[in-house]
């Protein structure tokens, strides 16, 4: 749910900007990957656990990204240097989400949720898996693989059942109340922040590792440090890259490489624009610089290779979901939720929403059939 909208310019500037972009998104990966994994939201166990209502590390991490996000877009779209900068990079998210009606993003936040209490993860999640040695992980990948070529088969059907008559009139909610997005966004992250708090009392965060010698060493850091931390990864994204914070897009640009001959390529016409080209591929370096990043920060803690999984079946089931769902909805928990929620996007809230109730749901009905 990103994308870079590039210029005609020299060869030798554009690719000195391409490698400037590339490091960036290089080391937003690492940083992305080291803190997930530090805030155990990579654990399946975390994320099912979320769905089921026993614990709350997951949303105080899912939220204070949020929060950090809102507040970091909210000081881009004021400085006057930055700001067209923000639009451009908000514009992305109106561009990808041309086509989508209410209908069509709450049903993929629906089947995304369903994939999350299934596979106890979701598209960003699964390179941290990886990266940790988590257990299935990679029964997880095949899934989300499978998942997106699914979807890119099934894509022409979906649309056509769920597109909208008309596209929707108001993306963000601070248009309807005309006002700029800073004076809408900075009251709801204060909101936001005495929900993180509430939680916090009530769900106190605990750790084992109070005979650390270091915080890099520790198993854990508290979600709403965490989650704080990759919120703010908005900026270099936005700056530097033009895009915002997102994952499930990079499964599509790998899957489409499988698309050599004409005849595939009818077939899955939607694939065909993730084959090529800079927007697509930034990605994709994200998301494998979040798979080391994470195995670092799991050597560093003691803890690589110890986290169970879900079974085989119910990681690839889940992986295969999370994909359909995340692509439907022309984003996931990070790109609809902390891009997209912090930009007060409608569509985005809806999908998060769909999201959370899917996979209560889900978890519910596992619990009562095991």
């Amino acid at each position: 749910m990103t994308g870079i909208q590039t210029q005609s310019t020299p060869p030798s500037v554009g690719s000195f900007r391409g490698i400037i972009i590339g490091c960036t998104v290089f080391i937003c990966g690492e940083i992305f990957g080291f803190v997930i994994e530090k805030g155990r939201v990579f654990e399946p166990s975390v994320v099912v656990d979320q769905m089921s209502m026993k614990r709350f590390v997951m949303l105080k991490m899912f939220l204070s990204a949020v929060i950090s996000g809102m507040f970091c877009m909210s000081v881009l779209s004021m400085l006057p240097f930055t700001r067209q900068k923000f639009l451009s990079a908000r514009q992305t998210l109106v561009n990808d989400l041309q086509g989508k009606g209410y209908m069509t993003v709450m049903l993929g936040g629906f089947i995304l949720g369903i994939g999350m209490a299934l596979g106890g993860t979701c598209p960003g999640v699964v390179f941290a898996q990886l990266g940790t040695g988590t257990q299935n992980a990679v029964y997880t990948l095949l899934g989300t693989l499978a998942g997106a070529l699914l979807y890119g088969v099934l894509e022409p059907t979906l649309m056509s059942l769920t597109k909208p008559n008309k596209p929707v009139k108001y993306q963000f909610i601070f248009h309807v109340l005309g006002s700029p997005y800073h004076t809408s966004a900075i009251p709801v992250a204060a909101i936001l922040s005495v929900i993180v708090f509430t939680l916090e009392i009530a769900y106190p965060w605990d750790t084992e590792d109070s005979e650390s010698t270091s915080m890099w060493e520790a198993s854990s850091w508290p979600p709403f440090f965490t989650g704080l931390i990759v919120g703010s990864l908005e900026v270099p994204l936005i700056l530097i890259v033009g895009g915002l914070l997102g994952a499930s897009s990079s499964y599509c640009t790998v899957t489409a490489q499988v698309l050599i001959t004409d005849k595939m390529k009818q077939k899955v016409p939607y694939l065909v624009k993730f084959k090529s080209g800079l927007s697509n591929w930034w990605q994709v370096v994200f998301v494998v610089a979040a798979i080391h990043g994470a195995s670092l920060s799991s050597q560093l803690s003691g803890t690589s290779g110890t986290i169970e999984g879900q079974s085989a079946l119910m990681s690839f089931s889940g992986g295969v979901l999370i994909i359909v769902g995340a692509r439907l909805a022309e984003g996931c928990t990070s790109g609809h939720g902390i891009s997209g929620m912090g930009l007060l996007n409608s569509l985005s809230i809806a999908t998060i929403m769909s999201m959370f109730i899917g996979g209560m749901l889900s978890a519910r009905c596992i619990q009562m059939l095991t």
